[in-house]
């Protein structure tokens, strides 16, 4: 009876769709972070600004397709995966434009003079491990071609984890300004944390996979 009632109930394959243009969204937002961090220099002041506009736009952009995500999920009976999971990885991707938002808000309040080489780098990771997440999205409806992902993800934050760690050591090391010290930690402790949630989308997809195999 129960496979009977499935076959004739479809499960709400919205969510994919939801999933996949959070996904988007957040990969379009580290793009222009990446922008915003190595054409710094060049910029003036209200480009710079122009940019960490646009960054607030697709985190409020964000936060609507979340909002409905989350409503929809509330009111539905039967979903293509576990509410639970639904909500998490939502939740997960939302954090990501959340902060790249703050990130960029930062370099300009906090009037950065000079990006260096490790903001640079985890920028970079960044984006490519949002690249990943948002590849990995695309299969999830399929839950297929997911081995490489977690690799991928786990070398990116590796590589990070070792930047963040060797921003730190010259941060208090070579630097003298203790307001300087803050301003910088702060970034590098975000960006830092901002690629460990592709981690843990990329372990809680792994999760799904196993639970539907």
């Amino acid at each position: 009876m129960q496979r009977l009632i499935k076959w004739f109930i479809p499960k709400e394959e919205k969510f994919f769709h939801m999933l996949k243009a959070q996904s988007e969204n957040a990969l379009n937002g580290v793009k222009e972070l990446k922008k915003l961090v190595f054409q710094y220099s060049k910029l003036s002041a209200e480009e710079k600004k122009e940019i960490v506009r646009h960054i607030k736009e697709l985190e409020h952009k964000g936060d609507d397709i979340a909002h409905n995500l989350i409503k929809d999920l509330d009111a539905s009976f039967i979903t293509p995966l576990d509410k639970e999971d639904i909500h998490r990885l939502c939740g997960l991707l939302d954090d990501i434009a959340d902060h790249t938002d703050r990130i960029a808000r930062r370099l300009v309040l906090f009037n950065i003079e000079n990006i260096d080489n490790f903001v640079k780098n985890m920028a970079e990771i960044l984006v490519d491990a949002v690249s990943e997440v948002d590849k990995a999205i695309l299969h999830l409806k399929k839950l297929q071609n997911m081995d490489d992902f977690y690799i991928k993800i786990h070398s990116l934050e590796n590589q990070s984890d070792k930047i963040f760690h060797t921003a730190l050591s010259t941060l208090f090391r070579d630097n003298k300004d203790p307001v300087n010290i803050i301003k910088l930690k702060d970034i590098y402790q975000i960006l830092e944390g901002t690629i460990d949630k592709c981690e843990d989308i990329a372990s809680r997809i792994e999760s799904i996979v196993i639970k539907h195999a």
